[in-house]
């Protein structure tokens, strides 16, 4: 399966025989396996075979190698919702759980907006995080920020170097200015200190110009993208593989200097002149820099610094 999904162009039965030191017998039984769970695989006599789709029946085995507790569902309403049943469920045991659905009938955005996803075209996942926190704001805060960069990373690492993703503070990740991916931080506490959260991930992989005619207000096409529209033909499993261990290692991490810095150099604020809305109030200035625990710094025209926390700040 791995070499397939990672395959940039055809492989023959022979090259996968040498590769998996197994006979042609035992490769076609593979392949036909795949295609039960749903694989697509094409097979041209003159180059050989090229996964076009892997189905959702080969996600959980795939990725079982680095997140243990995983549920993967075709049509659910919320992956969101799911993995909070799952951190109610398991407590702190649910640590680096993952909850993925190909449809989401009531999927949802930061401050109530709703998440719109043609079925089939969005890689639609939610990861849970549960460690010792005193302060939820300044949670979100690094969760969320961290999470732009990891996502980020870990896109890039499948599509190649032609590709640059940036990010518009707090949560969507673009692609010359149109939003490629979105992140959504939620908490519940669980007591004695311990705090969980469920971090939604809504990225555009197989998004067609003519999706965007579907059920999409005219105002919130002009401003998408995927990566499909971008030049990049590469499957959602292969991506939310890449997202996932890019996930694990930046929350394990105990200095963030060099994702910080790595956000910096992706952010499309530090040093503009931005509106900002927190909590029913108006903020007008310039972005300088990030807070790891408080959020975005600002420096309003009377030359006052302002932290505005990411949970509650909008971009006007």
């Amino acid at each position: 399966m791995e070499h397939l999904l990672c395959a940039r162009s055809p492989l023959t039965l022979t090259a996968l025989g040498q590769m998996l030191t197994q006979p042609t017998s035992m490769i076609l039984q593979s392949l036909d396996r795949l295609r039960q769970a749903g694989c697509e695989i094409e097979q041209q006599p003159a180059l050989g075979l090229q996964l076009d789709h892997a189905g959702l029946g080969v996600w959980s085995d795939y990725l079982q190698r680095h997140t243990p507790l995983l549920e993967v569902y075709q049509q659910i309403g919320s992956t969101q919702d799911a993995l909070r049943r799952l951190i109610e469920s398991v407590g702190i045991q649910a640590d680096g759980a993952v909850t993925i659905a190909d449809i989401q009938t009531a999927g949802r955005g930061r401050l109530g907006r709703s998440w719109i996803a043609p079925p089939g075209s969005c890689l639609l996942f939610s990861r849970a995080w549960v460690g010792r926190a005193s302060d939820i704001a300044s949670t979100i805060n690094r969760l969320t920020f961290s999470t732009a960069v990891a996502v980020a990373v870990g896109i890039e690492q499948v599509t190649g170097p032609n590709l640059h993703i940036n990010i518009k503070w707090p949560n969507d990740l673009l692609i010359d200015g149109r939003k490629l991916a979105g992140i959504l931080v939620e908490t519940v506490n669980l007591g004695q200190g311990q705090l969980a959260a469920m971090i939604g991930v809504g990225i555009n992989i197989n998004i067609r110009p003519e999706d965007l005619t579907l059920d999409i207000p005219s105002d919130v096409a002009d401003q998408l993208t995927s990566l499909f529209m971008c030049g990049q033909s590469v499957d959602r499993l292969q991506v939310l593989d890449s997202v996932l261990q890019q996930m694990n290692v930046i929350y394990q991490a105990t200095d963030l200097s060099t994702v910080l810095d790595e956000w910096r150099q992706r952010s499309q604020l530090i040093g503009q002149e931005v509106r900002l809305q927190n909590n029913g109030q108006l903020y007008e200035g310039q972005v300088v820099d990030l807070d790891l625990d408080e959020g975005l710094i600002l420096r309003t025209e009377t030359g006052t610094l302002v932290h505005l926390p990411a949970a509650t700040t909008t971009i006007v």
